[in-house]
């Protein structure tokens, strides 16, 4: 009975805060979940500010790229920003191939990264998840970094 009441509000929620008319906004590609499809410490529902600086070819190494949220809603955990940062495996590969290539650590729908888009993250903190090479253009941030499990588009 709870989880049908929360997946309601957060529908409800998710559909009164659409900005863009129907001709401009780009369809979603699925509901969201009533529970995670991995575990989480943190599952937010954000949209992707920030994308800087261009993203490194695929093929030289394995890498995260730190990108920038603003958090709409949170749906598990707590945080006390309002921007998140999060680490993405390989942010120019769809997030199926990129669940392959990370042997799991990573999933979802989304099939490429656009500023503005709705996200719902699941979301761990990065250094219990990921030790390799992190492309970070948030120097003077100090927040934590948050590695994406899973993220869909919304």
């Amino acid at each position: 009975m709870k989880t049908s009441i929360f997946v309601t509000l957060v529908f409800a929620c998710t559909l009164t805060s659409c900005r863009k008319d129907s001709a401009t906004a780009a369809k979603p590609h699925g509901p969201i979940p009533a529970t995670p499809p991995v575990a989480g410490k943190l599952v937010v529902l954000a949209t992707l500010q920030e994308l800087p600086g261009a993203f490194p070819a695929d093929d030289l190494y394995d890498y995260a790229y730190v990108v920038k949220y603003a958090i709409d809603s949170v749906v598990h955990g707590t945080i006390t920003s309002d921007t998140i940062y999060v680490e993405q495996y390989k942010p120019k590969q769809s997030r199926a191939v990129a669940g392959k290539s990370s042997g799991g650590k990573t999933g979802g729908n989304l099939d490429l990264m656009r500023a503005g888009d709705r996200h719902y993250l699941v979301l761990q903190p990065s250094d219990s998840v990921w030790s390799g090479a992190v492309e970070d253009n948030f120097p003077q941030s100090t927040a934590p970094r948050w590695w994406a499990s899973w993220t869909d588009r919304i």
